[in-house]
């Protein structure tokens, strides 16, 4: 005979270990999921653009930086070139080729605004020498311990299971934004002025970002807001226009 009360435990355990095994796995909105890897993949321009620029100045200051920049690859490697994998389909209908190089604006962008942001923060050149090893010196010590994963990031960990999902075979983090070609943008061409004022009257918060200035050939893309609307090719001044 059973035993009633044990009966009925036994029933609801059951019922609830089912119940758990069959949930669905979390997934997120792909409007989320995307603003998760472009964060991913900005803090790796942004870390490699602090590591490169305190390696700069030699010494043992470029030793901690060579050493600690191998401790941050080890722990957010695959993050990173899964959260690049991930940005780059979600921008492969919004590129262009230039040079041999499929390019999407918005990865240019991303990479140049983390740039400026590494470089602002440390802001070497309003430094003297020693100020310079000083500030490397302090910032790099804090890329350590739990600063060190990037999956401790609140804005990142909630999705890193499901960006490690988009991992390629092939993890090359080095060129990450891998849409952006090694671009950060350059010094404005002498088409700049004309593509910029024209683009001024198209929006309220027009941009036009610098891509490539290797006289005749220029190459620039016109933003509203955070989107990049065309992209602008010119050789001797004669442009051509790409909506995106």
């Amino acid at each position: 005979m059973i035993n009633t009360k044990y009966g009925c435990l036994a029933i609801f355990s059951t019922a609830l270990l089912s119940s758990c095994a069959n949930q669905p796995i979390i997934t997120h909105d792909a409007n989320s999921l995307e603003k998760a890897a472009t964060h991913v993949v900005s803090e790796a321009v942004y870390f490699s653009t602090l590591f490169s620029t305190c390696s700069a100045l030699g010494g043992d200051t470029e030793l901690d930086a060579i050493d600690i920049q191998q401790n941050w690859i080890n722990a957010n490697s695959s993050l990173v070139s899964a959260a690049d994998s991930y940005y780059s389909q979600q921008l492969a209908n919004r590129t262009f080729t230039y040079d041999g190089k499929t390019l999407a604006p918005e990865a240019i962008r991303l990479a140049l605004n983390a740039r400026t942001r590494a470089t602002n923060e440390l802001a070497l050149t309003q430094r003297s020498p020693m100020n310079k090893q000083k500030t490397c010196q302090f910032r790099l010590a804090q890329i350590s311990g739990d600063k060190l994963p990037l999956v401790n990031d609140p804005l990142i960990a909630p999705y890193e299971a499901e960006l490690l999902g988009h991992l390629p075979l092939d993890i090359n983090i080095a060129d990450a934004p891998l849409l952006a070609g090694g671009l950060i943008g350059t010094a404005q061409g002498a088409t700049y002025f004309t593509v910029a004022k024209t683009h001024e009257t198209t929006c309220p918060d027009a941009y036009t970002l610098s891509i490539a200035n290797q006289w005749p050939n220029e190459a620039y893309a016109n933003f509203c807001g955070e989107k990049a609307v065309e992209v602008i090719t010119c050789e001797w001044g004669k442009c051509e226009t790409k909506k995106l």
